[in-house]
């Protein structure tokens, strides 16, 4: 199987080197638009897989559309502006997408890509990289949480504190921090409690990175999902962390609370009941460290989607919710009052 990771930077290493440890792959092709850059990426591809990417075949080109004309499926991890376009001229060959989030960056665009990718078939071969869906630990919450073990669901908490503030001028094309970091809860908050929220509360500002101001970013940002059921979830992120990736999701019911991300990796300093300060364990270093696993499932995911063995976990129709939930945030920060959730063909009128 020979497969096209387009984008050759620090997510594109990372699903090219996954890929070339992945059973069933034989071929990958790096993608970048500049020679000397791509062909010294590839180098570092090379030494990540290492051993287990043994007998894989790893080539460089600079041409999306001949890459694609070879490819059996690809991985698409450039900027977020970019995504629109290259999916569609995907799609028009047959080829399997794999496309890291967001798939737009707006309602309007998705809304109208969604019409092609549907037009053309191909919504069950468009992955779109939400990789939690992926991870042992929140398909097992979802387990739990499905079962009834925890009873009705009262409230959600979810943190998101990325350990590294990401440089303003990176983030033009990523929509924000509501975009950039709050869609991965947009999306998993309701998967997970099988429920879609009704309004959305979001505030945001700059505490720790100033430049952030003047590139019209925030590094500091929180949300309340509000739901007909009475289930709220609250959703904390942050640029910039400096205790750690901070990645915790906890659910409380009325039979019991649930969480992920409370052990293992603890970016949190406890303070215990007789009033000492515990020492904190080992942090995860960031997103790559916390969510390894996931990322690695998400590319074998991808692979047997291409060949038939499995099944697509998270398809462009199933994230219409997410950006119908991101839309209303946006509102939300603009007004500074709770909004509505608008479903995605009136939001994109």
């Amino acid at each position: 199987m020979r497969i096209a990771v387009v984008g050759a930077g620090t997510i594109g290493q990372m699903h090219a080197a996954h890929l070339m440890a992945t059973d069933g792959v034989t071929h990958v092709e790096l993608v970048g638009r500049d020679p000397g850059r791509v062909t010294l990426h590839a180098a570092r591809v090379t030494e990540r897989a290492g051993q287990a990417g043994a007998g894989v075949r790893l080539t460089t080109s600079t041409t999306f559309d001949e890459a694609l004309a070879a490819a059996d499926g690809v991985v698409i991890t450039t900027p977020g502006s970019t995504h629109p376009d290259l999916v569609r001229r995907a799609i028009r060959t047959g080829s399997p997408v794999f496309v890291e989030k967001p798939l737009t960056l707006g309602a309007s665009e998705y809304a109208r890509l969604l019409d092609d990718i549907e037009a053309a078939g191909a919504d069950e071969k468009v992955m779109v990289g939400y990789h939690r869906r992926h991870s042992p630990e929140f398909t097992a919450l979802k387990g739990v949480l499905d079962s009834g073990r925890a009873g009705a669901l009262r409230a959600v908490f979810a943190y998101d504190h990325d350990k590294y503030a990401a440089d303003p001028e990176n983030l033009a094309g990523s929509g924000g921090i509501f975009a950039d970091m709050m869609a991965h809860d947009f999306d998993l908050i309701p998967w997970l409690v099988e429920e879609q929220a009704e309004s959305v509360y979001a505030v945001g500002s700059v505490v720790a990175h100033e430049e952030y101001r003047r590139h019209d970013q925030l590094d500091t940002a929180c949300a309340l999902l509000s739901f007909s059921s009475g289930l709220t979830a609250t959703i904390s992120v942050m640029r910039g962390h400096a205790s750690g990736q901070d990645v915790r999701t906890v659910v409380h019911g009325t039979d019991g609370s649930f969480a992920v991300g409370e052990a293992d990796g603890r970016a949190v300093t406890q303070i215990e009941v007789d009033g000492q300060v515990s020492s904190p364990g080992r942090a995860f270093e960031g997103y790559q460290d916390r969510f390894e696993t996931a990322f690695v499932h998400e590319m074998q995911d991808f692979v047997a989607l291409i060949s038939g063995r499995g099944p697509n976990h998270s398809t462009p129709a199933s994230g219409v919710h997410g950006v119908e939930l991101l839309d209303a945030a946006q509102r939300s920060f603009a007004s500074g009052r709770p909004e509505p959730v608008r479903p995605l063909r009136e939001v994109s009128r």
